[in-house]
């Protein structure tokens, strides 16, 4: 026989690792030790038909060949020497005490559950789970790896069940020493029409479980939001806990830095004291409050309606197939005017056959709400009026979409996070949603994980039209690519150094791009890339609302992964960078979040504005060619001049050419544009530039041989603005672009009448004479030629020379003829 057994006084790591222990090594017997932890004893009360196992007193010892120890490695800890028979016996241990390679044991032996691919229940999972929080405190002991938090995630996709670990986990809190500050610390505030529950304290020594506290303060005094600061030291510690999303916790976190979810966040008010930090928290509170999670994220569309002119018979017919409990009424236009309930549309089929029309029978007295309108609003008018359907209208009536009281109830209690087939099928249409069903069927064949990620997550949300689609798959993008073409035909681009290829089948292009991970050498620097995990793909992407992915794979179709919480994000039209070094990284990334921000009508949070503005000097690590890559992205976008302007908040122009922007250079700018000049970017940099007498600096901006020009153009109009007449001022230049002039003719608040006569005459010169012209009076071509053309359109400028004939009379009369 072959044993596995653990240590006295049981706790949950120890019972966790003998049932995983089981999973690895089925034949063996598990032996319970005769003392346990009381929660242990209370797990096992509950879940004793779950697992197999056996006491000390119920093994024959004497048949006992082999022992593994798991979280332990001694006979005495153990508790069975005096159980063991002198028959020679194989040990072997797994004891993360001796290696000290994890936070908990259970992490050792979920190493191997995983690379074999063996299954595991929810319950063993919620077990395991126990093991792992109650022996890493939470995963916050600094002896937590990356294995324990690789170990973490296997679990809650295989179904840990947080909820168990929680209640088994809490610790008495009537107890802690610190409830009763906190209970009595209690104020009780009301901020945009929410109830939220404050309070604070002061410790001089850290103190632990205190989140258990603000969670029974929460559930005591049950509010919108429960937020608790308590000072330790120099710093200041907040734990929130929320009802409903309309108090955005998480992102008052987020803005101090830390991070949570819509239900508990926490953060660290650094050096900062008590006082301060409430004040901190209660403005962002006051201002993020307004945020309210819309009802176009749980509404349905399109929405089965019906005329009032209709019979209740037809209406019948038509609805008898749908699930629905009621129906709105619309006119011609498609407006509501009433709502027609299944119950009294089975009432005038029972009596008469249904041949009333529907407008006898609706109720005419209609609650509508609009798109933009909360969940809680829906919620409050439900429960009100005593309602289970809300049309979800326009501004005009027009109907919309619907909600009804599943879709309220689903949002508040089932959180797991999943597209429907009927979603991406509207999303996308039925042909691509077929195919992307095909990619992820192919993918679980050859055992890869594949995912549509980015942008088109993004914007499916938000349900905007999105041309490109990105699959990330975690292994090897280009055969999986080359595999689907095998498959379907079509032609794939490989890009071997990036891990990425492209494929391309009937007039669709597909990229797919390895799952990896990047790492900058340097500020600036295009990153080196290696092969890695889903999660660290989405982690090395710019903004949480671009870190959203949706597996494919057939056997996780429309399973969303959102581990930085972009749809909160996106809800809240917020965005945040996922790291603060991100900006460090890659400068670039501050032009493409004012992008999105200005293409979605989205707002930069508190803290990505303010890492932005600490970035220092690493804009300066970029080449010029990146820098206009970006502005030329949002230039396609129409966002020129908007993004100069919005750049101006933070060092960039301050960075890159040594001169903040002012409203003086922004108008200037402004009347570029409107004036359509060509190196319209240059030109705008430029423009700052001159206003602060930074001129030089644009050398370094001069990258096309017209915008070098331009630059020497500028230079040279700028020395010689001050001529007195036209003609002057053309033998000086005669050969400057007139974008040129058009930067300093629209200039505001600076008049040059002479400049501006000067383009205007420019613009209609036309040469009347050219050197084919001399050479065919007979001279030969020489460098006097410029001379007399230059001399001919100065005497055009000033009204001399009007024709061809003056102009060649003109050089008869004056060259002489030794010049022939």
């Amino acid at each position: 026989m072959k044993l596995i057994v653990s240590h006295m006084n049981l706790d949950f790591d120890g019972l966790a690792s003998l049932v995983a222990a089981h999973k690895l090594d089925p034949k063996a017997v598990v032996a319970l030790p005769p003392s346990l932890g009381e929660r242990v004893k209370q797990f096992l009360h509950l879940y004793t038909r779950s697992f197999e196992w056996f006491t000390y007193k119920q093994i024959d010892w004497n048949n006992v060949r082999a022992i593994t120890y798991v979280d332990c490695s001694t006979d005495e800890r153990a508790g069975i020497a005096s159980f063991l028979s002198p028959n020679e016996i194989e040990r072997s241990y797994i004891d993360h005490h001796q290696t000290e390679a994890t936070g908990a044991n259970i992490t050792l032996l979920l190493q191997p559950i995983i690379q074999n691919g063996i299954k595991i229940t929810p319950v063993e999972a919620t077990l395991f789970g126990l093991g792992l929080y109650s022996d890493t405190n939470r995963l916050t002991n600094e002896t937590v790896t990356i294995a324990d938090l690789e170990a973490a995630a296997f679990l809650h996709v295989n179904g840990m069940n947080l909820k168990v670990i929680h209640e088994f986990l809490q610790a008495h809190v009537g107890e802690h020493p610190l409830f009763e500050t906190l209970f009595n610390a209690v104020d009780i505030q009301t901020i945009a029409e929410k109830r939220i529950v404050f309070s604070t304290c002061i410790a001089d020594q850290y103190i632990g479980d205190i989140a258990a506290v603000v969670e029974e303060i929460h559930s005591l005094y049950a509010p919108d939001a429960t937020i608790v600061l308590c000072q330790l030291h120099h710093h200041t510690y907040m734990i929130a806990r929320a009802t409903s999303a309309d108090v955005p916790i998480q992102i008052v976190a987020q803005q101090l830095g830390g991070n949570g979810h819509d239900y508990a966040a926490s953060a660290i008010c650094r050096n900062e004291p008590l006082a301060k930090a409430y004040a901190t928290v209660h403005r962002m509170l006051t201002t993020c409050i307004q945020v309210k999670i819309p009802i176009r994220s749980i509404m349905h569309w399109p929405v089965l309606a019906f005329s009032a002119t209709s019979t209740a018979a037809e209406v019948f017919r038509s609805s008898k197939d749908s699930s629905y409990k009621g129906f709105p009424v619309v006119n011609d236009n498609n407006q509501v005017i009433g709502m027609l309930t299944a119950a009294k549309l089975k009432k005038a089929i029972d009596l008469n056959g249904g041949i009333e029309l529907v407008s006898s029978i609706m109720s005419k007295k209609v609650h509508t709400l609009k798109a933009t309108d909360s969940i809680e609003q829906g919620k409050k008018m439900m429960v009100e009026n005593v309602i289970g359907r809300i049309p979800i209208c326009k501004n005009d009536g027009t109907l919309e979409g619907i909600i009804t009281r599943s879709s309220i109830i689903s949002n508040q209690f089932n959180h797991s996070a999943h597209y429907s087939a009927s979603e991406l099928t509207r999303y996308f249409g039925v042909k691509p949603f077929a195919f992307l069903q095909k990619i992820g069927e192919l993918a679980d064949e050859r055992n890869v994980q594949v995912y549509i990620v980015g942008g088109i997550v993004r914007d499916l949300i938000l349900n905007r039209p999105s041309k490109d689609i990105d699959i990330v798959v975690k292994g090897d993008a280009i055969s999986f690519a080359t595999t689907l073409a095998t498959h379907f035909g079509g032609e794939v681009q490989q890009h071997n150094h990036f891990l990425t290829a492209t494929w391309i089948f009937q007039n669709v292009s597909i990229d797919f791009v390895t799952a990896r991970k990047e790492h900058y050498r340097k500020p600036g620097a295009l990153p080196d890339v290696q092969p890695a995990r889903i999660n660290d793909d989405l982690a090395r992407r710019d903004f949480a609302i671009n870190a959203i992915a949706i597996s494919l794979n057939a056997s996780r179709f429309g399973d969303i992964l959102d581990p930085f919480q972009g749809r909160q994000q996106i809800q809240t039209k917020t965005i945040s960078i996922l790291h603060p070094l991100s900006f460090i990284e890659d400068p670039t990334r501050l032009f493409r979040a004012l992008r999105f921000a200005k293409r979605l009508d989205f707002q930069l949070s508190n803290e990505t504005k303010e890492q932005a503005k600490s970035m220092g000097n690493a804009l300066q690590t970029i080449s010029k060619q990146r820098v206009y890559h970006e502005l030329e992205l949002s230039q396609r976008e129409s966002q020129l001049p908007w993004l100069f302007h919005a750049l101006s908040e933070y060092p960039v122009w301050e960075t890159l050419i040594g001169a903040e922007m002012s409203e003086y250079a922004y108008t200037h700018i402004q009347q570029l544009f409107r004036a359509n000049v060509s190196e319209s970017i240059f030109l705008a940099i430029a423009a700052i530039a001159y206003q602060r007498h930074s001129l030089t600096a644009l050398h370094a901006f001069a990258l096309t041989k017209l915008s070098k020009k331009l630059l020497a153009d500028i230079q040279l109009i700028e020395q010689h603005q001050d001529e007195t007449s036209l003609d002057d001022l053309h033998g000086y230049l005669y050969s400057v672009k007139r974008d040129a002039l058009l930067f300093f003719t629209t200039l505001p608040n600076k008049e040059n009448e002479l400049l501006l006569r000067y383009r205007k005459a420019r613009e209609q010169l036309t040469p009347l004479v050219t050197g084919r012209d001399l050479i065919a009076l007979g001279f030969k071509p020489s460098p006097h030629f410029s001379t007399w053309l230059l001399a001919i359109e100065k005497r055009q400028l000033r009204g001399e020379i009007k024709t061809k004939t003056d102009a060649l009379a003109w050089i008869s009369n004056k060259i002489n003829k030794h010049e022939r």
